[in-house]
């Protein structure tokens, strides 16, 4: 697939996130943020022109390290590029809580089993799901509801930066008082938390978000039912956000269960959460 293929390429050239003495790990990004260094790839490199969704996925690589690290979009890119590469950052948010949830127990037992945090885990998960499958078909130029053209379009580049930021936020609740800590992977969450937020909101205030009556027509629509199970996007807390809304319904159920079973099988097989499940460079 020569969208995998790309971003594939650009995924081994930028190498394991996680390993110290990798010039574009989260230690040498978060060591050059600390100096107020420029972020500049060690290895140069340049998103290249044609087809959109290939550089998408590009770009996406590139935003699991550093959306201050990414290249000029070329010129005549879809504006849901500039909102979906920051999928790859969420991506790598949900990694560096899994990791410490992993690593630190409460109450004499695994954090990772504390079933409210399971919740927050598969509802950021379902979030990801969406705006990869919003932001990936408008790319695409896909018209899910042909009587309304652009609604795609603009449900990507309204919806999804609000359902990004929502899950990067709650997460770094679940971080805890860890999210402040200036060492370590974990360090880098906070980093990654602030050019995100720069990333989808530098440019000036959010487009309003479309009403609930479209997101509905949109996520029953043929297109959405064969790019991603409708169940796990309905189950998104992103579609709930409203203005500067954060306090939203997690998934629960069976849905819940299939989030984060998804979730966990993707982490340990090392593959992106994204529909492309293509492998990636990081260590368990």
């Amino acid at each position: 697939m020569i969208t995998a293929t790309l971003a594939g390429a650009v995924e081994e050239a930028l190498g394991d996130p996680y390993d110290d003495t990798n010039p574009h790990g989260f230690r040498a990004l978060l060591d050059a943020s600390e100096r107020r260094a420029p972020l500049v790839a060690a290895t140069p490199w340049h998103v290249p022109d044609g087809d959109p969704e290939s550089v998408l996925h590009a770009l996406r690589a590139v935003h699991r390290r550093a959306p201050a690290l990414a290249p000029a979009l070329p010129a005549g890119a879809p504006a849901a590029t500039a909102v979906g590469a920051s999928v790859g950052s969420l991506d790598s948010a949900l990694r560096i809580t899994l990791r410490h949830l992993r690593s630190r127990h409460l109450y004499g037992a695994p954090a990772i089993d504390l079933p409210a945090l399971r919740a927050l885990l598969a509802g950021a998960y379902a979030d990801l799901l969406l705006c990869d499958t919003l932001t990936t078909l408008a790319v695409r130029g896909t018209e899910p509801l042909p009587d309304r053209p652009g609604a795609l379009a603009h449900a990507a580049t309204a919806l999804a930066p609000r359902a990004l930021q929502g899950a990067m936020d709650r997460l770094s609740v679940v971080m805890g008082s860890r999210f402040y800590i200036r060492e370590g992977a974990h360090a880098s969450f906070q980093r990654l938390l602030h050019e995100t937020q720069r990333a989808l909101f530098g440019a000036g205030r959010p487009v309003p978000a479309p009403a609930p009556v479209l997101l509905t027509a949109l996520r029953t629509a043929p297109a959405f039912a064969g790019f991603a199970d409708p169940v796990l996007l309905a189950a998104a807390p992103g579609l709930a956000l409203e203005g500067s809304v954060r306090r939203v319904p997690q998934p629960g159920g069976a849905v819940q269960e299939r989030l984060y079973a998804e979730l966990i099988a993707r982490y340990e097989a090392g593959t992106a959460f994204d529909h492309t499940r293509r492998a990636l460079p990081d260590r368990p």
